[in-house]
């Protein structure tokens, strides 16, 4: 096995990590990061489960790990995949 092909595996999905990013990449990966910790700070960072449950106005005004990564995605153009794979290491619990 070469040590330049192994990435890191998610335990909760089976999603592989690039351990490589591009620079536009990195970067939303830090901003969704502090979104998910200012997020879960404030209270209102939902697990997939707890985002299921909740309806109407409520999960409206809370966020899901997949949510910060789809929207950072979409403001910067960099890879929805990665900065959500990113997050779910960060935030097990929350995945």
């Amino acid at each position: 096995m070469e040590l330049n092909d192994h990435k890191h595996r998610r335990t909760a999905t089976g999603r592989t990590c690039s351990l490589h990013l591009d620079e536009l990449t990195a970067q939303a990966v830090l901003v969704a990061l502090a979104r998910a910790e200012l997020s879960l700070q404030s209270g209102r960072l939902l697990s997939p489960g707890e985002a299921l449950a909740l309806a109407g106005p409520e999960a409206r005004e809370r966020e899901t790990l997949f949510s910060i990564a789809r929207d950072v995605a979409w403001e910067t153009r960099a890879d929805q995949t990665e900065i959500l794979c990113k997050l779910g290491e960060r935030f097990p619990v929350y995945a």
